[in-house]
Parts: structure tokens; C-alpha cells; sequence
């Protein structure tokens, strides 16, 4: 095949989406407004925000022949991702995950099971795809064939996006220590630095990497450690609906960012507003924007320079 901006990997998930009614009964039966069901998972999620955006973009996984293969493997086309790195495997199944969406706060619980789950290994990377790839985004999900991309893409010189949250602790310091931009919640900073501000947490982390690393935490926005300092991209405000997604999405949009050669600030507040926009709608993936749906929008709350960019001709 031609060569591909981005080449992803990471768990492959089947989200059912509920918002629960404000009043529930257990034991007794509630009829909901809204349920939606969709393909899921942070590295798959930021493959198809890229992939939505116009970027050439792949995702490695192990597709089985079962309704919730099906499921995953048609949204992450319909989404634009290329297929070409899906892996046959007759019984292997996504993650299902239940997700349910607190009407008042947009606050998601989720529910989930592995069963039949296969992960990847070393062997299934496809390693000259990732030397060919512009960057290379894995989340800490699969960890064996995060290593595995992120060592070829450092020797070939990619920039390379992680998204870790709570794993194993000695996988989560040798992925970060392998990429050039490493994205991380809150709650996994803490976990691995044993400190409570973002901004101490940079600190910590910066002692094991020479990454860009980044901490993000909802609605209080993202952190971002510079040699003069500590940056600060501020959540953009929305009535949020559903916040799954949001932070796979940040990955994704940052990603983008990068390809389109954006400056770390605008690369932040670009990766703000398209979580903003994700979390508008219940699910994930349903309100991923497009350049022609960014181009059509209200972007008065962006810096002008981010705005300039958006909206200059292809």
C-alpha cells in the first residue's frame, strides 16, 4: 500500500451506550431515550478522529468473525480507517463495554469484559508500515506491540504518541520512556509519581524521559511541562453530554496537530476543542468533527491562530 501518516494500536472495544434515566429503580425495568452502540478504545477512538480528519491512518488489531467484530470493524471504516492492518482472527472478540451516562453531570460509568479477547504480539506488528508512517499512536492496553512499534519508530525517527492510563508500572516507565509525546490522565500521573498536581507530576515523569509530556484532567484542562515552565490549555467550556471518549480523542486531535506541523500550544487547544466536540453527543465517536464540518462551525472561542489555521484552504 502507499504510505500512511499514521499507523495506530491498542484495544479494540464495542461501546453500548445508555443514558440512565435520572431516576432508577433497581429491579425494575426503564425505558431510556437514547442508546447507541459503536466501536471504542483509546488508540481506535484517536485512529478514527485522524482518519476522520483526512489523515491516511491504520489500526493493528485481531478482528473475529463474531456480531461484535462486525460492529467494530465497519465504525472504524465507516470512520475512514484503513483495514489494511486488521489481523483475521476467527474467534477473537472485542472488548464489550457497557457505558453508562449520568444525564445531569455527563459523568460516564463503565462496565466491561475481556472474554475472548486476543491480544497482539511482537510477531503481529507489521514493522515496515511503522518505519513507512509519519507518526505512530499506541495506548498502554497492549503493552507487548506498544514496545514493539515504539522501539521501530524510534530508530526510524517517528514521532510517537502514547496514551497510558493505571497499568502495570514497569511497562507504563518503558513506554513512556520510548515515545516523543507522552499524554496521560491525571490519575495515572499520580499513580506513577506518587504526586498530586499535574504540575509536580510533570516534574517527576521529566526525570524518566525526554518526552513531551502532557497531563490532562477534564474539565480542569491540560498541563503540558516546557523547559521555562508549565503550560496551561484551559478545557473548553460545552453542556456536556457524555465524556467518553474525550481524552482519546484529545490523543487524536493532538496527533493531527503534529502532522500539520502546529506549535505545542495550538497542538493543546486544537486537542481541547475536539474533546469539547465529543462530548456534546452520547458516545464516543459520534460527533467527531471533519475539516468540512470544522470549517462550517462556530470557531469564535479558538486563538486567532488556531482559527487562521483551520480555516486556510487546503
Amino acid at each position: 500500500m502507499n504510505e500512511i501518516d499514521v499507523l495506530a494500536a491498542g484495544v479494540n472495544v464495542v461501546d453500548v451506550f445508555v443514558r440512565v434515566p435520572e431516576q432508577v429503580l433497581l429491579g425494575e425495568k426503564h425505558e431510556v431515550q437514547e442508546l447507541i452502540v459503536q466501536g471504542g478504545g483509546p488508540a481506535a477512538t484517536a485512529a478514527c478522529v485522524l482518519a476522520s480528519l483526512g489523515w491516511r491512518t491504520g489500526f493493528i488489531t485481531r478482528m473475529g468473525d463474531n456480531p461484535f467484530s462486525v460492529i467494530a470493524r465497519d465504525d472504524l471504516r465507516r470512520h475512514g480507517v484503513l483495514s489494511d492492518f486488521f489481523i483475521p482472527d476467527a474467534a477473537a472478540s472485542p472488548v464489550v463495554a457497557v457505558v453508562q451516562a449520568d444525564p445531569r453531570t455527563g459523568e460516564r460509568t463503565i462496565l466491561y469484559t475481556r472474554e475472548n479477547y486476543h491480544v497482539l504480539e511482537a510477531a503481529d506488528v507489521p514493522l515496515e508500515a511503522v518505519r513507512r508512517s509519519r507518526i505512530v499512536l499506541v495506548d498502554g492496553y497492549e503493552p507487548e506491540a506498544a514496545l514493539v512499534i515504539l522501539e521501530a519508530a524510534s530508530k526510524a525517527g517517528r514521532r510517537s504518541v502514547i496514551d497510558v492510563e493505571i497499568g502495570d508500572r514497569d511497562s507504563a516507565d518503558r513506554l513512556i520512556a520510548l515515545s516523543t509525546d507522552c499524554i496521560l490522565p491525571l490519575i495515572a500521573a499520580r499513580a506513577l509519581t506518587g504526586e498530586e498536581t499535574p504540575e509536580a507530576a510533570l516534574h517527576r515523569l521529566a526525570q524518566r524521559t525526554s518526552a513531551q509530556l502532557i497531563v490532562t484532567d477534564g474539565t480542569r484542562g491540560s498541563w503540558a511541562l516546557l523547559p521555562e515552565g508549565i503550560l496551561h490549555q484551559p478545557a473548553i467550556a460545552v453542556d456536556t453530554v457524555d465524556s467518553t471518549g474525550c481524552g482519546d480523542a484529545f490523543h487524536g486531535a493532538y496527533a493531527a496537530a503534529l502532522l500539520d506541523d502546529l506549535a505545542l500550544r495550538l497542538r493543546m487547544e486544537f486537542a481541547a476543542w475536539v474533546a469539547a466536540q465529543v462530548a456534546l453527543k452520547l458516545g464516543g465517536r459520534t460527533n467527531l468533527p471533519t475539516r468540512d464540518s470544522i470549517r462550517k462551525g462556530d470557531l469564535s472561542m479558538l486563538s486567532p491562530g488556531l482559527r487562521a489555521h483551520l480555516l486556510k484552504p487546503s
